[in-house]
């Protein structure tokens, strides 16, 4: 059985993504789509044992807001 402590910070994690999720409701890229699947996944396997630590989990949650850097083509 978790604990509040676990259960409380389960609730903030919640809060984020789905935050994440409507926030970028409108963004268009090519790097949204994958970011909100990925934070969609978060959300469908809440229950599974194994959740992301801090660090991943704040990469999901500023994916669909970030650029990819678009590469040069040119080799010199």
């Amino acid at each position: 059985m978790p604990s509040e402590q676990e259960k409380a910070a389960r609730r903030v994690r919640v809060t984020a993504a789905k935050d994440a999720l409507s926030r970028s409701a409108g963004l268009g890229g090519a790097h949204v789509p994958p970011a909100r699947a990925a934070l969609k996944n978060f959300l469908r396997q809440l229950n599974e044992p194994s959740q992301p630590n801090d660090a991943v989990f704040q990469v999901l949650i500023d994916a669909p807001f970030r650029e990819i850097p678009v590469r040069s083509q040119q080799r010199r």
